[in-house]
């Protein structure tokens, strides 16, 4: 595995580095714990499953190999645990097969791109902010599909090229240029010049600490993954007041402009962000869930879906992840999307195989919203399909003439697991005239060609011949008018 820093810091001045961005954003943290591991997928997983959890996790580096197929399934665990895991969009411009996008590309990561500051004053208030000309970004070079988030209206438009069909980043941005001071003793003080992207996602990693902070000193539940949310936000009228719209700067491909780009992503944190994701002060926040309809059959072989509904019982809109339990073997779910704001709505699709069971089952879907969680049951009914099957023939009417052969398919189908074997006979087809098939038995669904040989003494005339199939004491038929000529 190789791995790369936004700006080619070593690994010792990039581990200070994350700690100085940490701590000085949110420098009452009761702690910052660093994963070091053999691999990528030792690491990641370390995270998910570490007590107690990490609520925000900041990145620094890119990787390869690429392995969305590994490590995907942990960043989504990370979402639905409302874990932050915020990456560091890169240094290299413009995101290429070559240049360390991953894992910022990664659908279910809080990707961070790079911006330039300036202030009123040294140390003063914001003053105004361009695009880092390095600052990675782009649509998915590794193919990951776009998330939800992303295909709501306003966010993917002509001004800022993104992809309709391909996940799109940064997500959001953070000044990435800094002069930091590395104490000995808090004595013995060495400043560094440096930033990048590398700065940027730990700065974001200390801010939503802070959020979570808040939330729970209101008596509410940590935020949860950020990337619903803000999306969700900033296609509304809040945008202005949550973000700093970073318009101006170019970074390969891409330019900053209004709105969310593929440089800047939504842009960097403002004033009224915080009140924002805190829900204004608010001293709770809950929701519900609900299904709509409660009840649902389904037949083997086919889908269908109902609506979970989501409402805000109290305080802010938080970001839900959903989930499904209790399928019987050979059913399987899906939502869309399978993040929604408390407020919103999502579609759970259920898949029922040919195998399945019937009966009825009751599925519970669980939301998830940081520590807070709400469930809704449906009742699943398979509906139960009688073992059976049909015979018929195509074509089902036939001219053969004297001392000549013609020929029909006899084709069986099947219905609820019907597997047994069909004997296939034919009757009516008079005098002169024989009938053989290519196989006289078939188990299950299945062909065979019928053979009609009229004989040079043949009987004249049309009559109907009768194709019998039959499995233990069940027999079908189906029927041919068969016509012998000169």
């Amino acid at each position: 595995m190789e791995f790369s820093s936004a700006r080619g810091l070593s690994p010792s001045a990039l581990r200070i580095a994350l700690e100085t961005q940490a701590l000085g954003m949110a420098p009452g943290l009761s702690s910052l714990v660093m994963y070091i591991g053999s691999s990528d997928t030792a690491i990641i997983s370390a995270m998910t499953t570490h007590s107690p959890l990490p609520t925000t996790i900041g990145c620094s580096w890119g990787w390869t190999p690429v392995d969305p197929s590994t490590l995907d399934p942990y960043f989504q665990k990370m979402a639905a645990q409302g874990q932050n895991f915020f990456a560091a969009s890169g240094g290299s411009s413009t995101w290429t097969t070559s240049n360390y996008a991953w894992p910022a590309d990664d659908a279910y990561v809080v990707s961070v791109g790079g911006t330039d500051l300036v202030t009123a004053s040294a140390g003063g208030p914001w003053a105004s902010e361009t695009a880092w000309a390095s600052s990675g970004g782009g649509i998915s070079p590794d193919s990951i599909a776009i998330p939800a988030w992303q295909q709501l209206s306003g966010v993917i438009n002509s001004s800022n090229k993104g992809s309709t069909t391909l996940r799109n980043g940064p997500d959001v941005s953070a000044n990435d240029n800094y002069t930091f001071y590395v104490c000995a003793d808090q004595t013995t003080c060495t400043a560094n010049s440096n930033g990048g992207t590398s700065f940027a996602a730990p700065m974001w990693a200390g801010y939503i600490a802070l959020v979570n902070q808040q939330l729970v000193s209101n008596g509410q539940p940590r935020l949860g993954f950020l990337n619903p949310t803000i999306y969700a936000q900033n296609v509304t009228s809040s945008y202005a007041s949550d973000f700093h719209d970073i318009t101006s700067g170019t970074s390969g491909s891409y330019s900053a402009v209004t709105g969310y780009d593929l440089v800047t992503g939504w842009g960097s944190p403002n004033a009224g962000l915080l009140t924002a994701l805190t829900g204004s002060g608010s001293t709770s926040s809950g929701f519900s869930l609900s299904a709509s309809p409660t009840l649902i059959s389904i037949a083997p072989g086919n889908q269908g879906s109902v609506t979970i509904n989501s409402a805000i019982t109290s305080g802010s809109s938080v970001s839900v992840a959903l989930s499904a339990t209790g399928m019987p073997s050979g059913v399987t779910t899906s939502f869309s999307p399978s993040f929604i704001n408390s407020g919103s709505s999502s579609t759970l699709t259920f898949t029922v195989g040919s195998a399945a069971a019937p009966g009825t089952y009751n599925i519970t879907v669980t939301g998830t919203a940081g520590s807070t969680v709400q469930t809704t049951t449906v009742s699943l009914t398979v509906t139960g399909t009688t073992a059976g099957f049909s015979v018929s023939a195509s074509p089902t009417a036939l001219s053969v003439a004297r001392s000549t052969s013609g020929k029909v398919t006899v084709t069986t189908a099947v219905t609820g697991g019907f597997s047994s074997s069909i004997a296939l006979s034919a009757s009516g087809q008079g005098s002169g005239t024989t009938i053989s098939f290519s196989q006289s038995s078939i188990t299950g669904a299945g062909s065979s060609t019928m053979t009609i040989t009229a004989s040079r003494t043949a009987s004249l005339g049309t009559r109907t011949v009768t194709i019998s199939g039959k499995s233990g004491s069940t027999t079908h038929t189906a029927t041919i008018s068969l016509t012998i000529t000169h």
